[in-house]
C-alpha cells in the first residue's frame, strides 16, 4: 500500500523535500551571518553600509524561511493527509469485499480502532516522521561540516562525540517502543469493541439491569489500555532524557573547550558565536531523531495491523467464469454438505434441493435445523466445494458473486437499517426511485399503511439501526428495500418473525402477485404461511427430512405434520 502510494506522490514529496532542505540551507546561513556582525562591531571599524547588508540579508533570510517552510507543510503534511484519505478508502473498500466469514471472526471494535488509530499512526509516519528524518540527517550532516570548516574542526569532533552513543541508545529503545505499541493498539481495539457494543445494546443492558456488570467489564477493557499505555510511557520516559541528555552533552563539551580556545586566541568570539549558533542547531535533530523513532516504530505497527486486513483473502474463488447472459433462475443443489470455514462439523448433509423458475420453495423445520445456512448458500454468502450447487446448470464456483448477487434479493433474519429516512432505506439499492414506486413496494411490503401514520411519512428518520421502528416494521421495509432490485429471485431468510402470521401470509401473497415468474424461497417457522409453496422441504438436522406440497405432507403423520398441528393448538390456545 505505503509503495504503491510513493510511487504515485514521489513528485509531491521530492519538492516537499527540496522546500524542506532549502529551510535547513536558510538556517545555517544565519549563524554565520550574526558571527559576522560581531566580529565586525568588535572590530572597531564598524562598516554601517557593510552591517546594514548583513542584516538585510537575515531579513531576507527570514522572508526566504517563511516560503519554504509553508511549501514544505503543503507538499509533504498534505501528501500524509492524502495517504491518511487513500488508506481509509482502500480498507474501506477492502472491507466491502471480503465475505461473511470475515465479519465472523473479526469485531467491529477491531476494524474501527484500526480505521482510526492505526491509519493516524502510519500518517505520521508518512509526515512528521519524513520531515524530522530529512530534518536531522541534512541539519546533522551539513552543521557538522559548517562548524569544521568555519569555526574548528577540533571543537566539532569534541561536541559531537555523543552521537554515536544516541544510535545504539535509539536502536534499542526503537524495538521495545515497537512491541509495546502493539500491545497498545490491540488493547485499543478491544475497548473499542467493548463500548461499540454496549451502545449498541444499550436498551437489553438496561432491560436486564446489569449496568454494573457491564460497566465492570468496560472498566476491566479501560484500565488494561491504561496500563498497557503506562508500559509505553515509561520507555518514553526513559527514552526521550536520555536523548536530551546526549544532546546536552555535546554543548557541555563544546562550552567548556571552546571557552579554553577563545582565551587561548584560537577562537575569535565571532567564530565562538557562529560555533555556539550551531551547536544550537544541532540539539534539535539530535532530540527529534528520537522522536522520529518513536513515530516510525508506532507506524511500522499500525501498519502491520492494517495489512493483516488488506492481505485477508477472498474465499470465494471463481474459476473458469461465464456470464449469465439469460438468467432463468434455475437453482439445483446435488447432495451438497458444508461446514462453516471457522467450524469443526457439517451443519449441512447430503442435501438435495431444486428451485424452478416462477415457483414458491418454503424451507421449514425444526431451530438450529440449518434452513439459514440453506438460504445463505444458495444468496452465495460463503464457499461451496463444486459439484454441488448450479445456477441454470453452471457450477455456482464459476458464477463471480456480484452476477449472482443482481439476480438475487436476499432478505437476512437480523435486519439492518441505516440511520436514514424511511424512504432512502427503502431505496437504498437505487436512489434514483420516484416516491411513487418507493410507496408501491412498501405496499407490497405491507408497510405503506404504517409509514403514513408517522408525523414524517416516508421522511420520518429511524434512528442508530432502525431503533425507532418495531420488529416488524423493520422487517417489512427490509423486504421493500429487496424487492426495489426486481430480481428474479428473492430469498426470505425467517425475515417476517416479528411479524403476525395473518400479516406473514399477506406480504407472501402480495410478493407471488406482484413476482409474476419470479422465484421466491422463504425460510420460515410458521407453517401457516407457506402452505400454499409449490414444494416445502423439512429440514431436521441439517437434512432435508422430507418434501412436496402441503397436502402430500399433512397425511403422511411426519415431522411436517407434528409441527402443523402443534402450531395450530398453540394458535387456538392463543385464541382463547
Amino acid at each position: 500500500m505505503i509503495r504503491y502510494f510513493i510511487k504515485q506522490n514521489w513528485y509531491r514529496y521530492l519538492i516537499g523535500i527540496l522546500f524542506l532542505i532549502s529551510v535547513d540551507a536558510l538556517m545555517l546561513i544565519t549563524p554565520r551571518i550574526m558571527g559576522s556582525i560581531v566580529d565586525e562591531l568588535r572590530s572597531g571599524v564598524q562598516d554601517i553600509e557593510y552591517i546594514g547588508l548583513l542584516i538585510l540579508a537575515v531579513i531576507g533570510v527570514a522572508l526566504g524561511l517563511f516560503i519554504t517552510r509553508l511549501f514544505w507543510r503543503v507538499f509533504i503534511m498534505g501528501s500524509a493527509r492524502r495517504f491518511e484519505y487513500y488508506a481509509r478508502k482502500t480498507l474501506f473498500q477492502k472491507l466491502l469485499d471480503l465475505p461473511p466469514t470475515f465479519y465472523d471472526k473479526t469485531r467491529v471494535g477491531d476494524l474501527m480502532a484500526r480505521f482510526t488509530n492505526d491509519v493516524n499512526a502510519v500518517r505520521m509516519a508518512m509526515g512528521p516522521a519524513i520531515v524530522m528524518t530529512i530534518d536531522s540527517i541534512f541539519l546533522i550532516s551539513v552543521t557538522i561540516i559548517a562548524m569544521g570548516s568555519f569555526t574548528s574542526w577540533k571543537l566539532t569532533w569534541i561536541a559531537i562525540i555523543p552521537l554515536p552513543l544516541l544510535a545504539v541508545v535509539s536502536t534499542f529503545f526503537g524495538r521495545i517502543i515497537h512491541k509495546r505499541f502493539k500491545r497498545v493498539q490491540a488493547a485499543f481495539s478491544n475497548l473499542t469493541d467493548t463500548v461499540e457494543e454496549s451502545i449498541s445494546g444499550a436498551r437489553l443492558i438496561k432491560s436486564y439491569g446489569i449496568e454494573g456488570l457491564r460497566n465492570d467489564t468496560l472498566n476491566e477493557k479501560s484500565d488494561n489500555y491504561v496500563q498497557e499505555n503506562i508500559k509505553l510511557i515509561k520507555v518514553w520516559g526513559m527514552f526521550f532524557p536520555l536523548i536530551q541528555m546526549l544532546s546536552m552533552l555535546g554543548s557541555v563539551l563544546a562550552t567548556f573547550f571552546g571557552g579554553q580556545m577563545v582565551v587561548l586566541g584560537q577562537l575569535t568570539l565571532g567564530e565562538y558565536v557562529t560555533f555556539t549558533s550551531y551547536l544550537g542547531m544541532l540539539i534539535w535533530p539530535m532530540t527529534a531523531f528520537g522522536w522520529v523513532i518513536n513515530m516510525v516504530q508506532r507506524g511500522r505497527a499500525s501498519y502491520k495491523r492494517l495489512m493483516e486486513v488488506l492481505e485477508e483473502k477472498n474465499n470465494i474463488v471463481v474459476e473458469d467464469p461465464v456470464s449469465l447472459e439469460d438468467f432463468n433462475g434455475h437453482i439445483l443443489l446435488k447432495n451438497l454438505t458444508f461446514t462453516y470455514p471457522t467450524g469443526n462439523r457439517p451443519v449441512l448433509r447430503d442435501i438435495d434441493f431444486e428451485l424452478n423458475p416462477g415457483t414458491k420453495v418454503a424451507i421449514v423445520g425444526t431451530t438450529g435445523s440449518g434452513k439459514s445456512t440453506l438460504a445463505k448458500l444458495i444468496a452465495r454468502l460463503y464457499p461451496i466445494e463444486k459439484g454441488m450447487l448450479f445456477i441454470d446448470g453452471y457450477d455456482i464456483n464459476r458464477l463471480p458473486p456480484e452476477v449472482i448477487r443482481e439476480k438475487i434479493a436476499y432478505v437476512p433474519q437480523e435486519t439492518f437499517l441505516f440511520s436514514e429516512t424511511i424512504r432512502n432505506n427503502i431505496r437504498f439499492g437505487n436512489m434514483e426511485l420516484t416516491d411513487s414506486e418507493v410507496e408501491k413496494y412498501a405496499s407490497i411490503a405491507s408497510i405503506h399503511e404504517d409509514i403514513i401514520s408517522f408525523p414524517e411519512g416516508y421522511d420520518t428518520l429511524v434512528g442508530e439501526r432502525g431503533v425507532t421502528l418495531s420488529g416488524g416494521q423493520k422487517q417489512r421495509v427490509a423486504i421493500a428495500r429487496a424487492l426495489i432490485k426486481q430480481t428474479p429471485i428473492i430469498v426470505l431468510d425467517d425475515c417476517l418473525s416479528a411479524v403476525d402470521t395473518e400479516t406473514e401470509k399477506k406480504i407472501l401473497d402480495s410478493l407471488k402477485d406482484s413476482q409474476g415468474k419470479h422465484s421466491i424461497v422463504v425460510v420460515s417457522h410458521r407453517l401457516k404461511a407457506v402452505v400454499d409453496a409449490d414444494m416445502i422441504y423439512v429440514m431436521h438436522e441439517g437434512r432435508i427430512v422430507e418434501r412436496g406440497k402441503h397436502h402430500d405432507l399433512i397425511g403422511n403423520g411426519g415431522l411436517y405434520q407434528r409441527m402443523y398441528e402443534r402450531q395450530m393448538i398453540e394458535e387456538k390456545l392463543k385464541e382463547d
